[in-house]
């Protein structure tokens, strides 16, 4: 085969370059990964390099496969997958895993992404008592990368921040200090590290000498993106004296100098390589126009190293055209008619057109009204598909099987179905607290705080662990595919058999009469010890009923019952003189009882005037009845001591937590129940005595109210021995109300707010998503009356209301859908006492109650293969009839519902992306997939194949292209973005990634401006538009005469 085939002349030239730098200049569209391709096939086929010493490097994993891919059809397998194609950073993870002992790493570390690292530095500033709105995240993680990039100590080069004040560095220096601590605590690296120490690695003459005889000839693909320590990388790894290294590079085309890329490495490369240097001139994507357009834009930069003007291989082409709108959505509007208009007229389809935009803010609009028109599209997000939904509780599962870090663990054990509630999280972060120890290890030993945990939450968490551990010995040395599969299978089991459409079936039921009277009979007894019987008449449901009650008893109490059976002859319970009996079926009489003894009749009473008998009343089906009084028992062992909680809320300056003060400030401390027990109240005068009319106007407070009162530093001391240590609730308290506490606490008291909260306004927001949740609306819908809001003594009291009428309503949903080992008895239930004509009507009509049962039973037993309790003395004929409906539940077909189709499309999803990733990997074990799914970016998952629109950022549009190209927010402000004192060469690069996202077009370009961006400014076209030659352009509405 010819390795020459179908190249340029300057293209044979950088191809057949054999030994020694090589420097590529290749501007958009001249080839450029055609050759690095065909450079790799003539070195193995014409100098017989094996394959497995070529190191091709690229910026994205979805360049690599690409690369990866053409090398296997040039090449053939098995040589080209033995090519090493794949990012830095997936080359260093490679590294660290196999020789990170000898610096003192784990093999086993973990990465931490953005959110992660994130994460880690919010609570690293906490933890020194420190304002997070004055160290937000984004800074520290800026701060950190910029230093590794540089090879520098992030906690050394704070001082060559912009940052002056002494005790802002000094604290900032403690933070990273602490957050560095905190990754090695958790055997971790993030993104930068794994370059940082990979270069520490490769300073080791062992490791250094290895990899120079292991790579002979590294190709590198966008080498004007690199940073320092990339660079430093590339110098380690490439063997003196022959310096085997080609670069492809294109100073127009740098574009991310927030990483610390910059165009001046291409200068560094040529005076430390002393590089041949190629040219490639031929351009073969844009039509000459665009191209040309697009040269004329460039050229304005005047840093540029060279003029490099290059030749189209295509016809002049259309004209740009520019549109300038009056809002976002008529800009919106008009897009979408284009897109038809080229679809429809010009024979388009939606795949090959693509809208770019220089933030994805400006694209929420078009996204919106894409979606009303019903034209589908893919929009390339911050996050990788592995950090939406269902997939993140997959990955928290895998993760903490791998790492057992407490980040993974709420994601994990809430996951597939809610295993605690947000109160009952809430309350085991506080009780970690006050018990001195790591979260993860009360939850690990969950069954020794029976005191203070309920039944329910305790076993729900113990089955989490025995899960996870039992899933963590079952997969060792599998691949990862395997290990997927496996986990999807235990997560079945976790899955609730109730479907949301049957559970609103139970919910809008009445309540049986007498339930909650049963209950606290029964919840009486047990709390003082009385003796509980059971006594069922003879029959399939009574018996499973009675069973029910008695294994709840049993396994979630630690209560032992006296159980009875009746037989078919016998129809009068035994006497009983004290405690409760509980009587299931149809008696003719309930005999006498003690003077102390009370009844609980699941059945038709035979005398209803006694006063010593709870009538549990019911329809036919006893298992049904059992199960809802003992899910409201086990619940009542689950409501929260509120003894511990103080509801608190703050009226203030403004609605920005960062610069709002305090004016008022109200709390109640509740009792057990949740009732006030103790108030604070205090007004407060805010620095400088001034409040904003517009605050004014909702508080009611004006600065001749607070001139007497004392100021915020006079009142914390007192506020914060009222709420102690105690667990706060307010309604948005997250982002509003405990932002501004731990500031002022940091500030004046120089101490941090540390205890945990529950926010109203979240678990409103979670519970009534599509409902409005103000404090206002909330009382509306539970029937709180209220005098004026936005006073905080009545904003508490009405928030102390409704937080108990969320915590009803949470507690309501987990009651319904507990107990679910206890299903098969109740289908065994329903099936004895329902006739199977009945059955079937039943599936062709409107859901029932009993239906809902029923399905959920079956759902139970197909994924769990339940048996007939042992216990039942049933007789022989009996027997075979609850053997046969065992074996009806086992094989009947349950009816599908929405979330069954979407959990089976999640599940082929996941397993098509461990495939692919298993593909293009050599090594397919769980570290393996989970070092990928981290590096994976945005970009990596377009999707090229299917009829849809793309919708993606400028930068995410580097090293693709679409024959139309449609760029969006084409007005001052938004491109180039707006940012206070920017700088030429911030403005240079904005023009360089306008000239990226230009090149990508091949055949047509729009561009789209609006008049009105956001509020009510005017807005001239982006001066990049004024930069295109006129000649080339075609303006809409055209401009009008003077």
């Amino acid at each position: 085969m010819n390795t020459l085939h179908g190249l340029n002349e300057k293209q044979i030239e950088a191809v057949t370059h054999k030994d020694g730098p090589l420097l590529v200049i290749a501007g958009p569209g001249t080839g450029k990964t055609k050759v690095i391709t065909h450079r790799i096939e003539h070195l193995i086929r014409e100098h017989n390099i094996r394959p497995e010493k070529i190191l091709a490097i690229t910026f994205t994993n979805k360049a690599a496969e690409e690369m990866q891919e053409r090398i296997n059809t040039e090449i053939g397998e098995p040589h080209g997958s033995s090519v090493k194609a794949c990012t830095f950073h997936a080359f260093c993870v490679k590294v660290l895993r196999k020789h990170a002992l000898k610096i003192g790493l784990s093999e086993n570390f973990t990465i931490f992404d953005q959110e992660l690292q994130d994460e880690i530095l919010t609570e690293s500033v906490r933890e020194l008592n420190l304002n997070a709105d004055d160290y937000p995240s984004w800074l520290l993680r800026n701060i950190i990368s910029e230093a590794k990039c540089t090879l520098q100590d992030p906690v050394e080069a704070v001082d060559n921040t912009d940052i002056y004040d002494p005790e802002t560095l000094e604290n900032i220096r403690n933070v990273l200090e602490n957050y560095q601590h905190k990754l090695d605590e958790y055997d971790a690296l993030d993104f930068d590290d794994l370059l940082l120490k990979t270069v520490e690695l490769l300073d080791v003459k062992e490791v250094k000498d290895a990899y120079h005889k292991e790579i002979s000839y590294i190709l590198v693909d966008e080498f004007h993106d690199v940073n320092r320590v990339q660079y430093h990388l590339l110098q380690l790894l490439c063997a003196a004296p022959v310096h085997n290294l080609m670069v492809v590079a294109d100073e127009d085309q740098s574009i991310y100098s927030w990483r610390g890329s910059n165009p001046e490495y291409i200068d560094n490369f040529r005076t430390d390589f002393d590089p041949r240097t190629v040219e490639l001139d031929d351009h073969y994507r844009c039509s000459e126009k665009i191209l040309r357009a697009a040269e004329e834009v460039i050229s304005r930069n005047p840093e540029r190293q060279k003029q490099h003007t290059l030749r189209t291989h295509k016809d002049a082409g259309r004209d740009i055209f520019h549109y300038t709108f009056d809002t976002p959505i008529a800009e919106a509007l008009g897009i979408i008619h284009v897109i038809q208009n080229l679809v429809t007229k010009r024979s388009y389809s939606y795949r090959d057109i693509a809208v770019f935009y220089r933030t994805h803010k400006l694209a929420d609009v078009l996204a919106e009204q894409l979606l009303r028109a019903d034209i589908k599209f893919q929009r390339i997000l911050p996050t990788n598909s592995f950090g939406e939904g269902h997939s993140k509780g997959i990955l928290a599962y895998l993760r903490l099987i791998q790492w057992q870090l407490p980040q993974d663990l709420e994601q994990a054990i809430n996951f597939p179905e809610t295993c605690i509630d947000d109160l009952t999280w809430v309350r085991l972060k506080w009780l970690a607290q006050r018990k001195y120890i790591e979260f993860m290890e009360l939850l690990r030993n969950i069954e020794a705080y029976a005191e203070d945990v309920g039944p329910l939450t305790r076993r729900n968490v113990r089955q989490f662990w025995t899960q996870l551990e039992k899933l963590s010995v079952e997969i060792q040395g599998e691949k990862t595919d395997k290990i997927i599969q496996k986990l999807f299978d235990a997560l079945e089991l976790s899955r609730s058999p109730y479907r949301a459409e049957e559970l609103e079936v139970i919910e809008k039921q009445p309540e049986l009469p007498n339930l909650v009277t049963a209950q606290d009979v029964l919840y009486s007894a047990l709390n003082l010890d009385e003796p509980i019987q059971i006594t069922a008449s003879h029959g399939i449901d009574e018996y499973c009923a009675a069973h029910i009650i008695h294994q709840t008893l049993e396994t979630y109490l630690d209560q032992y019952a006296e159980l009875r059976f009746l037989p078919p002859d016998e129809n009068r319970p035994p006497q009983f003189d004290n405690g409760v009996h509980l009587l299931i079926g149809d008696f003719e009489e309930l005999g006498e009882t003690g003077r102390d003894a009370r009844i609980i009749l699941i059945g038709n009473p035979a005398d209803t005037a006694r006063s010593d008998v709870v009538h549990l009343k019911t329809e036919d089906i006893r298992s049904i009845a059992a199960l809802k009084l003992c899910q409201r028992l086990i619940n009542r062992f689950e409501s929260p001591n509120m003894a511990d909680m103080v509801v608190y809320d703050l009226e203030t300056t403004g609605i920005n937590p960062k610069t709002a003060e305090i004016v008022e400030i109200a709390a109640h401390r509740l009792n057990p129940i949740g009732d006030e027990v103790e108030r604070y109240h205090c007004l407060v005068k805010p620095p400088g005595g001034r409040i904003p009319r517009a605050a004014t106007r909702i508080h009611q407070i004006d600065e001749d109210t607070v001139k007497d009162s004392p100021g915020i530093e006079l009142v914390l001391p007192e506020f914060f021995g009222f709420i102690q240590d105690r667990i706060l609730i307010g309604h948005n308290v997250s982002e509003y109300d405990n932002p501004i506490l731990a500031r002022d606490l940091g500030r004046y008291l120089k101490m941090g707010l540390s205890a945990p909260h529950y926010d109203t306004l979240a678990t409103a927001r979670r519970l009534f998503p599509r409902q409005r949740c103000s404090i206002g609306a909330l009382a509306e819908k539970f029937g709180i009356e209220h005098d004026r809001l936005h006073g905080a003594l009545e904003d508490v009291r009405v928030n102390r209301e409704i937080f108990k009428e969320l915590i009803k309503i949470d507690a309501y949903k987990r009651e319904v859908k507990s107990l679910t080992e206890l299903l098969p008895l109740v289908g065994l239930g329903i099936l004895a006492k329902t006739e199977a004509l009945q059955r079937e009507a039943a599936t062709r009509d409107t859901l029932t109650e009993t239906d809902v049962f029923l399905n959920a039973a079956k759902r139970f037993v197909q994924t769990h293969s339940a048996d007939l309790p042992e216990r039942l003395p049933l007789e022989a004929a009996e027997a075979a009839e609850a053997t046969a409906y065992m074996e009806e539940l086992q094989d009947t077909a349950v009816p599908e519902f929405r979330e069954d189709i979407e959990w089976r499309q999640r599940r082929i999803q996941f397993m098509n992306a461990v495939i692919h990733f298993e593909s293009v990997n050599d090594e397919h074990q769980l570290t393996n997939f989970l070092d990928y799914q981290k590096l994976l970016t945005n970009i990596d998952e377009l999707d090229d194949k299917t009829e849809q629109l793309t919708l993606m950022t400028l930068h995410a549009a580097k090293g693709t292209e679409f024959p139309v190209v449609i760029i969006l927010g084409m007005e001052e402000g938004s491109f180039p973005i707006w940012k206070q004192n920017i700088t030429e060469e911030e403005i240079e690069e904005e023009r360089r990634l306008f000239y990226v996202g230009m090149t990508r077009a091949q055949n047509q370009l729009y561009l789209s401006s609006t008049v009105y961006r956001t509020g009510d400014r005017e807005r001239a076209a982006s001066m990049f538009v004024r930069e295109v030659p006129s000649n080339y352009m075609i303006k809409w509405p055209k401009p009008r005469r003077a």
